[in-house]
């Protein structure tokens, strides 16, 4: 792999042709294959503006009209730019439910996954959905190569957590919907959702994540009853 992390770091550019040889030889699919192209293309890269992301208004009143659906936004960092009630009731109670709008930054998906136990507990299969966020700030990464926070939220956890470092260097890239997601909640029990990725036109770099339960499903008759709960409260 190390001609693509030449490519990677921006020090090799190459051809349409010599990529898809490179990307053949290395058995790449179809993610990993854009992303070598993204990467080798310096005029494909974005210039973030300066300073914390901030959500979308559009986005931030879609969060509040949505109640039956967890549903969050991530920035391009992957920072926790909002979530509905229900979100922050099923993946991070423990957590203020203001803390991504007080403290731009200060909720990171990333970070959680790794450093956060109690997140960390909650997935059942915990490694997939690791390998999905770090393959996101991967894409991520290649779109906007001198973005301070992404570069930031890399070397903090590449610095303190050897599972992020071994899932960084396997390469990962991901930017579509992960599929099922199941939680095993310490007050809710197990939770079996789907997730659906999307981005808005007016703003393409933040992430609108909607975790929704099969219709009829136990699940979704839990949703519910959380919702109801979380109105009446």
């Amino acid at each position: 792999m190390s001609y693509y992390t030449r490519i990677e770091q921006g020090a090799v550019t190459a051809s349409p042709t010599v990529l898809d040889a490179i990307a053949n030889a290395l058995s790449l699919d179809e993610e990993d294959r854009a992303q070598m192209h993204r990467l080798s293309r310096a005029e494909s890269s974005k210039h973030a503006d300066d300073g914390p992301e901030a959500l979308a208004e559009n986005l931030q009143h879609l969060l509040r009209t949505i109640w039956e659906t967890p549903v969050g936004v991530l920035g391009r960092s992957m920072n926790l730019l909002g979530w509905n009630h229900l979100a922050h009731a099923v993946f991070a109670e423990h957590l203020p439910f203001d803390a991504p709008w007080a403290e731009p930054g200060a909720v990171n998906w990333a970070r959680q996954l790794f450093l956060d136990v109690a997140h960390r507990r909650l997935f059942v299969d915990w490694e997939t959905m690791a390998l999905d966020i770090v393959g996101r700030l991967r894409a991520s990464q290649a779109h906007y190569p001198d973005d301070p926070q992404i570069r930031g939220v890399v070397s903090d956890l590449l610095a303190v957590s050897a599972d992020f470092g071994r899932l960084w260097d396997a390469h990962p890239v991901r930017e579509q919907s992960l599929g099922i997601v199941q939680l095993d909640h310490p007050r809710f029990g197990l939770l079996q959702l789907r997730d659906t990725v999307l981005r808005t036109a007016e703003d393409d770099d933040q992430l609108l994540i909607l975790f929704h339960a099969e219709p009829g499903s136990e699940t979704e008759q839990k949703l519910h009853a959380i919702s109801r709960s979380l109105v009446r409260g």
